[in-house]
């Protein structure tokens, strides 16, 4: 058994005991707001542990807010890169057919070109001969105006001769 500690009368001494008592509750008390303290810091942590909680969940639906966003985003930059894309290609194959157009009317006009030159050529040539028969037009003009002078020379000796012929016949009859 445990000691009991008794005062100089030879009774226990229930004043020590009262201080080891007080000492312990004291203790307890101590303990008990130390573990309050810690409740309070736990409920603090833990609440403090909900709110980050709820604001990580809240980050995340926003994030996924934004990945939607941006998807969608993204599906509509790639329908607009799809029409911008389909028009590039309408607007290339009109320009190729523009430029077919062109080529086949630049052969058409190639074509004229050269039959334009063909038909200068033929001119030209037809203008030379002209020229030349032109020529020949006035030389044979002088040469019958030359021969008109004679013929209308010669018609006139004639006239002549055959006035005085006709003079020589009646002067002898």
């Amino acid at each position: 058994m445990g000691k009991v500690w008794a005062d100089n009368n030879g009774s226990p001494n229930l004043t020590r005991t009262r201080t080891i008592i007080d000492q312990l509750g004291q203790k307890v008390t101590a303990k008990s707001n130390e573990a309050k303290k810690l409740q309070e810091q736990t409920n603090t942590v833990q609440s403090q542990l909900q709110e980050a909680q709820n604001n990580v969940q809240i980050y995340k639906n926003q994030a996924n807010d934004l990945k939607n966003q941006l998807s969608s985003k993204d599906n509509e930059l790639a329908s607009k890169q799809n029409e911008i894309q389909q028009k590039i290609n309408e607007i290339n194959q009109k320009i190729t057919e523009g430029n077919d157009k062109v080529s086949l009317k630049q052969k058409e006009v190639d074509a004229a070109q050269q039959k334009l030159s063909e038909a200068n050529n033929t001119v030209s040539q037809l203008t030379n001969k002209l020229n030349d028969a032109q020529s020949k037009l006035n030389d044979a003009t002088n040469k019958n105006e030359a021969l008109q002078k004679e013929l209308d020379a010669a018609l006139q000796d004639a006239k002549d001769t055959q006035a005085h012929a006709e003079e020589v016949l009646n002067q002898n009859n």
